[in-house]
């Protein structure tokens, strides 16, 4: 059985356990930022440009990471190397 990459883990694991409380960690513009899943504006914008990542990481995003606290938050920016706003 193929292990999948953190990233990927903890997008499917997110999608399975998410319900109304999720973050998204996604693109915004050139850079990622993080979202409460039901707000318009982001919580957080990340000087990290989305071209600079992998291109299966940035994939994952343009279509928006979910997380549940705020432990797989800190996990998943450190996991895709993410510069702090």
């Amino acid at each position: 059985m193929e292990k999948l990459p953190k990233v990927a883990y903890f997008a499917a694991k997110a999608a399975l356990l998410c319900g109304i409380s999720c973050f998204v960690l996604r693109e915004y513009g050139e850079k990622i930022a993080l979202f409460r899943e039901s707000e318009p504006q982001p919580i957080a914008v990340y000087e990290t440009p989305a071209k600079s990542l992998y291109p299966a990481d940035e994939a994952l995003l343009r279509e928006g990471i979910r997380v549940k606290t705020e432990g797989e938050i800190t996990r998943l920016i450190e996991d895709l190397g993410l510069e702090q706003p």
